[in-house]
């Protein structure tokens, strides 16, 4: 075995309170092969010394809303904060409030199993209950165009958006959002570019960067290891490794009790 393991490579790490916003938790696949459940997760967390991770089921977005948020409650573990799946569909909603969510991952691709009309029309009381609530809610960058994106900020100007997944090229279309939508936030799974993670904090700041890793589907060591070398101060770091989550999750906390 390497002498070079990841508690080696990452030890700073452990001083971090590393708080992952983009996990993924149970079995997935047509053959349920892929996916990890929650033990094997928590393990793999360790590895990366990831204290706290916001997780959403596979089973909601891969089959049906309902069951997944069933699922998403037995696999919970103090160390996850539930993803709730949201939906405009009435029992889903009655199912939602009662959850009382601080977080939800909405699913609004069309063609996936549970895709709906991400607008005023099609599903404005929820998303007006996120916004009142200040539920942090994640969408992948896949599941909605960036024209989309737009109209849904611009519809719900105070609902507090992390988009995921944006990939290394949406600089040019992130940066004029981030500008004019002050509730929009992104994560750093995929935000890898050369020196980019740097860049973007020299030019906008790190309050609007959330630490994630998209496991299990990626390795933790790719966003982890950009964010321990990039070249900016050890406040921004902390930022981003845990502490903006941190913010966004108490916000949800007190607008739920306001």
């Amino acid at each position: 075995m390497s002498q070079y393991t990841s508690q080696w490579l990452f030890a700073e790490a452990a001083g971090w309170d590393l708080f992952d916003v983009n996990v993924r938790v149970g079995p997935a696949g047509v053959y349920r092969e892929l996916g990890l459940e929650t033990a094997a997760l928590l393990q793999e967390m360790d590895r990366y010394f990831i204290r706290q991770a916001v997780a959403s089921h596979w089973t909601a977005e891969e089959y049906d809303t309902l069951e997944g948020n069933r699922a998403l409650e037995q696999a919970l573990d103090p160390r996850l904060v539930p993803a709730w799946s949201a939906h405009p569909e009435r029992e889903c909603m009655r199912q939602l409030i009662e959850y009382q969510p601080k977080a939800v991952r909405l699913f609004p691709k069309p063609g996936d199993p549970n895709a709906f009309a991400i607008s005023a029309w099609g599903a404005g009381e929820m998303l007006e209950y996120l916004q009142s609530n200040s539920v942090v809610t994640l969408i992948a960058r896949d599941a909605i165009d960036w024209e989309s994106l737009v109209r849904l900020l611009e519809s719900f100007p105070r609902l507090v958006v992390v988009l995921l997944d944006i990939g290394y090229r949406a600089d040019h279309f992130l940066m004029p959002l981030l500008d004019r939508f002050p509730h929009l936030h992104f994560d750093t799974a995929t935000y890898l570019a050369h020196r980019q993670l740097e860049s973007f904090v020299d030019r906008r700041g790190a309050d609007r960067m959330l630490f994630g890793t998209r496991l299990p589907l990626f390795t933790a060591a790719s966003s982890l290891g950009v964010l321990a070398t990039a070249r900016i101060s050890e406040s921004d770091r902390l930022a981003i490794a845990g502490g903006n989550l941190r913010r966004l999750l108490a916000q949800a906390q007190a607008g739920r009790r306001s």
